[in-house]
């Protein structure tokens, strides 16, 4: 019975994952409820203590990742996410995270597993419906100075695209 169980498990991590992967190829619109244009202030849990905003923590460019620990293709983005913060973090370059996971404590536990160097919230309602509420993981919003969204990902971005698109907004 374990063995079957295994099994079961196995196989609906492996039809996560490819949908995670697919995902990334398909068109927006399925996926929101609204594509937004741009981000408005919100509130959030910061998983390091307290409440911040994104007016607080945004950058000369930000890029704004949907994300969750239980996420294979999330988790997949860390590293390049990693890079992109060190190569150009001192040029105004910054990420902010949303976890999408059950509560603060697991967010936290997860930023401190991943030794993650920025700043990661909690979700809420309004933070979501702020960004159109997508229905998958991983999402990214590359957001410029004007706090205009330029870009959005679903799904696993491509790393050299991405770097491309916000060495061109940092000019």
């Amino acid at each position: 019975m374990a063995t079957s169980r295994k099994k079961y498990i196995v196989i609906a991590a492996v039809i996560v994952l490819l949908g995670c992967f697919l995902v990334g190829r398909r068109d927006l619109g399925p996926h929101f409820n609204e594509i937004p244009g741009h981000v408005n202030n919100f509130t959030a849990i910061n998983v390091d203590g307290g409440k911040t905003t994104f007016q607080e923590q945004k950058g000369k460019v930000t890029l704004i990742t949907l994300s969750a620990s239980w996420c294979p293709a999330c988790m997949a983005e860390i590293p390049s996410l990693k890079k992109m913060h060190q190569e150009l973090g001192s040029r105004g370059f910054k990420i902010l995270m949303v976890s999408e996971d059950d509560n603060v404590k697991a967010a936290a536990r997860f930023k401190k597993k991943q030794n993650l160097p920025w700043t990661v919230v909690h979700w809420n309602y309004d933070l979501m419906n702020t960004l159109g509420n997508p229905g998958v993981l991983p999402v990214s919003y590359l957001i410029n100075e004007q706090d205009s969204i330029v870009q959005i990902n679903t799904g696993i971005f491509d790393e050299d695209a991405m770097r491309r698109a916000i060495k061109k907004l940092l000019h």
